[in-house]
């Protein structure tokens, strides 16, 4: 196989995977309890591109993904939840895996995300003044609001271990039925 086609396959492949993470979004965009749970679908996705080729594309498809829900999709929350948190996190999850500490690796990945959770909830407050989520957390108070955070944190922890499964997953079940991708 040619280089140009291998490139042709890997380019349709990430483009592909992009227009079904933005398809997925913006109909996630319709069910408002999918807020968080479709940018981790997508996650899937980007997951599936980096094992299939390699980080670069992954990163490709992950802006491009990005910016198309940013520029079309209505909840700015889950678009917001994808782009700062979500997207490029299967992505780099590997490499703070490779840290040998497992407290360490535990303490960075949920710095990583308490940092992106106020980052993104600062930029939506400050960008995009959505009164709903103003007013949810206003309704939610302080108690219920820490617990939201701490539910978050959880389900953050869960979804960097369900990617493991799902990469073994991936690995095992369909990556031998992808050879055509890559022409072996």
């Amino acid at each position: 196989m040619t280089k140009a086609s291998s490139a042709a396959r890997q380019t349709a492949f990430c483009g592909m995977a992009a227009a079904l993470s933005a398809v997925i979004m913006l109909l996630g965009g319709v069910i408002p309890v999918a807020t968080y749970a479709v940018p981790m679908l997508c996650g899937l996705l980007i997951l599936f591109v980096f094992l299939e080729f390699s980080s670069r594309a992954a990163w490709a498809t992950y802006a491009a993904v990005s910016a198309l829900v940013l520029i079309l999709g209505f909840d700015k929350e889950a678009a917001f939840f994808y782009l700062l948190i979500i997207g490029y996190y299967p992505i780099v999850k590997w490499r703070i895996d490779l840290i040998p500490s497992r407290v360490r690796r535990l303490l960075i990945k949920a710095l990583l995300f308490t940092g992106t959770f106020a980052l993104m909830y600062a930029l939506l407050f400050l960008l995009f003044p959505v009164e709903a989520v103003m007013q949810e957390f206003a309704e939610m108070g302080t108690a219920l609001s820490i617990a939201f955070f701490f539910v978050y944190l959880f389900c953050m922890l869960l979804f960097d271990r369900l990617l493991i499964r799902f990469s073994l997953l991936y690995w095992n079940r369909l990556h031998p039925k992808m050879r055509f991708l890559v022409g072996r």
